[in-house]
């Protein structure tokens, strides 16, 4: 009879921890974000170690940590390293080197949206954002557009998503004339903008939520009425539309 109970108690401890492990691997996924990193001096001499490349001259460091405990780091040099816990502290487990553009003009410039996103429970990826800015007669537009790639196994990247519509914010002038400045109630300018958010539904699947406003200037000769706008889009990453579908004038370019 005791044989009998201390199986059966075996049997319910397995089945809670089987409970226990299926729910923590359900858990929902959720887009981490990269945070000033704060480390002893010990901690840092440990790390740079393992990755010399994180410690050079004025490099700094922003850090987090995902479900399973693992340490990640993006330096300001584009450098992103993945460490693993052990009793002997992080041990570097791979790390990637992304390279980026910038033109001399600061018109055109690339950087690593700090955050990371998930794939699946084990797999991630990041972004990189392309910067524009234009200048025009009495107005201007700063526009971003999101490239993602997934971080290998290997220490590569892999390009998933390409040249999307991230954000852009623009003005354009309104008033050229006294009139036009009286008519104006002091909004001399015409200004939209686009914003995104992201949100991973699923394992291969995000839904990606576009939010775009437009506020007309009452000198305004553009027959444009004021309004906002939002679509919600779930983009099955396994077959990655080539563009969003929004509508044209919520994805500005730039000027041709």
């Amino acid at each position: 009879m005791i044989k009998n109970k201390t199986i059966f108690g075996y049997i319910m401890l397995a089945g809670i921890l089987g409970c226990l492990a299926t729910s923590a691997f359900a858990a929902p996924l959720q887009i981490l974000e990269f945070k000033k990193a704060q480390f002893s001096q010990t901690e840092q001499d440990q790390l740079c170690k393992q990755a010399k490349d994180l410690c050079q001259q004025d490099v700094q460091w922003r850090s987090l940590k995902t479900p399973d405990q693992n340490l990640w780091i993006l330096s300001s040099r584009n450098d992103i390293a993945q460490f693993k816990p052990t009793a002997l502290g992080f041990k570097l487990v791979r790390k990637w080197n992304i390279v980026t553009v910038a033109t001399e003009d600061g018109h055109h410039n690339q950087y690593i949206f700090p955050k990371l996103f998930p794939l699946t429970q084990q797999r991630y990826a990041i972004a990189i954002i392309d910067q524009f800015s234009e200048m025009y007669s009495g107005g201007g537009a700063n526009i971003e557009r999101a490239s993602f790639y997934e971080l290998k196994d290997s220490g590569d990247e892999h390009r998933f998503i390409e040249n999307y519509p991230f954000s852009f914010s623009r003005m354009i002038r309104a008033c050229f004339s006294e009139q036009d400045y009286e008519s104006s109630k002091g909004k001399c300018h015409d200004e939209d903008g686009l914003s995104l958010d992201i949100r991973p539904l699923k394992p291969m699947l995000w839904q990606f939520r576009y939010h775009y406003r437009l506020d007309v200037s009452p000198a305004s000769d553009s027959n444009e009425k004021s309004y906002q706008g939002s679509r919600n889009l779930n983009i099955d990453l396994n077959k990655v539309p080539k563009q969003p579908n929004i509508p044209v004038n919520w994805d500005y370019t730039g000027q041709e």
